[in-house]
């Protein structure tokens, strides 16, 4: 096996799931106190979600190279893989607003919008109306990636390059219809350029899968210091370069760690660890912070300084993971196993394609 495509080395990927999932909690601790985001200003943690925009498309092509699935089999598995702890924390949000209302201050409940953010339907959030949020609002990229793989669920009718072929004119056809008819709503929403994100991961996929994107240790690295700091200069820069500021260093580094032989190094093990756990901390960091931000209030900390802002950022981290990973170990693994008996009983269901 060409060691480009070598399983071990997508624990690199794990690193980078990880690191996508703290910099969405870095974003949103901030907004708990105004202090905080007074002294942590910057908006550069939203690049998380372009991180793992790439990394959805690098592994759906990655998972399905040379592999007969047909489009059913592959949302099933997808559905498998997202929907049972994204349903499960809807409903939570659902409980704690209708019982404790002053624990979700920012939220309102609708039955049309609960409908909608279970069947991953975007539409305008009560308490939000500028925005398409669902009742768990990290829950918004979901619409994006069910999408994305409606999208690449009918491309699996072809092989090859085609299908990324398939794939890139579809995807670039929706952004382009957008920006000549000025699509609003939920077209809008859709025809986001953000969606060409995706198709770049299918590209470093497809890329890595066949063998053509070769390891080089220092050719990786050089990938990645150039991502990173092409991230580092945008985010000052002022007007809606969300690519060049995001999207295009997501991608280069997301190729940079492709290239790098596998970092399997005992230092790191705890952060392979986030890796597997990120889209429990993901869902589900929203909760622990508010929980964070009440027992706060409560017990009266009022220290507006750089100390308590640290440490109060670390907090937020460092139990957001915490949970995260108890809820990856304890729910999220049982829902997968539930789901796993589901479809040795159904013969209809595929067999698992991807195990992340």
């Amino acid at each position: 096996m060409n060691s480009a495509t070598d399983p071990k080395s997508l624990i690199n990927i794990q690193y980078l799931r990880a690191v996508a999932a703290l910099m969405v909690v870095w974003l949103h601790a901030r907004d708990h106190f105004s202090w905080v985001k007074t002294q942590f200003p910057s908006e550069a943690g939203a690049s998380g979600v372009d991180l793992f925009f790439v990394i959805s498309g690098f592994i759906m092509v990655y998972t399905t190279y040379g592999k007969n699935i047909t489009p059913g089999q592959f949302m099933a598995r997808r559905l498998e893989r997202i929907a049972p702890l994204y349903w499960l924390a809807t409903l939570a949000v659902v409980i704690v607003a209708a019982l404790a209302p002053a624990l979700l201050k920012s939220t309102l409940l609708s039955s049309p919008h609960i409908l909608a953010s279970f069947a991953f339907i975007p539409m305008r959030s009560p308490a939000f109306p500028d925005n398409y949020w669902p009742l768990v609002i990290p829950g918004w990229t979901l619409n994006y990636e069910m999408a994305f793989y409606a999208v690449f669920a009918v491309t699996l009718w072809l092989q090859g390059v085609w299908r990324l072929l398939a794939l890139g004119t579809v995807l670039a056809g929706v952004v382009l219809c957008g920006i000549a008819f000025n699509l609003q709503g939920v077209a809008g929403f859709y025809a986001n350029p953000i969606i060409l994100i995706f198709l770049a991961g299918a590209i470093i996929g497809y890329g890595y899968a066949s063998g053509r994107l070769k390891p080089s240790q220092w050719g990786g690295a050089l990938m990645v210091s150039l991502g990173f700091a092409l991230w580092l200069g945008m985010q000052h820069v002022q007007g809606d370069y969300s690519f060049l500021r995001a999207g295009l260093p997501a991608t280069l580094i997301v190729i940079g760690f492709c290239r790098i032989p596998a970092l399997q190094l005992t230092w790191l093990s705890w952060l392979s660890k986030l890796g597997d756990a990120s889209y429990s901390i993901y869902l589900t960091h929203v909760f622990v912070l508010a929980f964070l931000r009440n027992v706060l209030q409560r017990i009266g900390i009022s220290i507006e300084n750089a100390t308590s802002g640290w440490l109060y950022m670390f907090l937020s981290l460092a139990l957001s993971a915490g949970c995260g990973l108890l809820i990856f170990r304890f729910i999220e693994k049982f829902l997968a196993q539930k789901t796993a008996t589901l479809r040795l009983r159904t013969p209809s269901i595929a067999a698992p394609i991807m195990a992340k």
